[in-house]
């Protein structure tokens, strides 16, 4: 049964950054609200939601964010390095072409057309929020192990400085809950994608090591210059967190939460 806007607007958890203004709309939902199909468990149904329950879910977390439903804006994640500019006037908004970042700008031109929220999916993955105040840009990117191996933060920004002019020394960021560098483990395979000497990666025995995903963006995120002080690291670890969903704890059971960014028009 899908819940009313009461019902739903009492229920559901966010975690706010702390690092934006106050005309930015940001956070990451906790594990009591579904919004991505045929993931996981929802602890607000005691089943695996379908595509349709989902989308009223969606419409809900849209009024309850006090924007349109179209402007919300989801992507297929593939655990890739591709950033896409989130437009206003795709009319296939969903699903996106498979990505892993959404970026968009607000049309200076257009001052009665209604913002982008963008929006990405994570469980044990990490999210990275950024905010241009110079250009009102804005962008949401998903960064897995693989994804931080390919640096897809700096891709990131090197690509909103393309379109939008954006310097890194004026971005404001976010690195949402993630697995935590205490519990993380990979193996060789993956370990070997990183530098061993750094302190991301620590040897736990001869086949197996922990990763400090949060550690290694908040470098990457520094090395493509934006100020260490610009940056906020959530502490929380999706792993041990219960509050949060984790792949790694819970296996097909697992949901995704959302980390969201948008601007307040007007």
């Amino acid at each position: 049964m899908i819940p009313s806007q009461q019902e739903f607007t009492a229920q559901v958890r966010i975690e706010r950054p702390h690092i934006f203004p106050p005309n930015v709309i940001a956070g990451v939902t906790e594990r009591n609200v579904e919004l991505f199909p045929l993931t996981g468990f929802s602890l607000l149904k005691a089943q695996i939601l379908s595509v349709d329950e989902v989308e009223q879910h969606r419409i809900l977390f849209a009024n309850y964010l006090g924007v349109e439903r179209e402007t919300v804006r989801f992507q297929q994640q593939v655990h890739g390095d591709y950033i896409r500019e989130a437009l206003l006037d795709d009319p296939t908004h969903e699903p996106f072409i498979e990505s892993d970042g959404l970026m968009y700008c607000v049309q200076e031109n257009s001052p009665q057309t209604p913002d982008l929220t963008l929006c990405a999916g994570i469980a044990d993955c990490a999210a990275v929020l950024l905010y241009d105040p110079q250009h009102a840009a804005i962008a949401a990117i998903h960064s897995g192990w693989r994804g931080t191996a390919a640096n897809i933060v700096q891709k990131g920004i090197q690509k909103m400085h393309e379109q939008y002019g954006t310097e890194p020394s004026s971005l404001l960021a976010y690195i949402s809950p993630c697995a935590s560098g205490k519990c993380y483990i990979v193996r060789e395979d993956v370990a070997k994608e990183f530098d061993f000497r750094t302190p991301e990666i620590q040897r736990v025995n001869a086949e197996e090591f922990l990763f400090d995903n949060r550690v290694k963006i908040l470098h990457q995120l520094v090395a493509a210059g934006v100020k260490r002080r610009k940056i906020e690291l959530s502490q929380g670890c999706t792993m041990t967190n219960t509050c949060y969903h984790s792949h790694r704890r819970d296996g097909a059971a697992a949901g995704r939460m959302v980390a969201f960014i948008g601007l307040k028009h007007g």
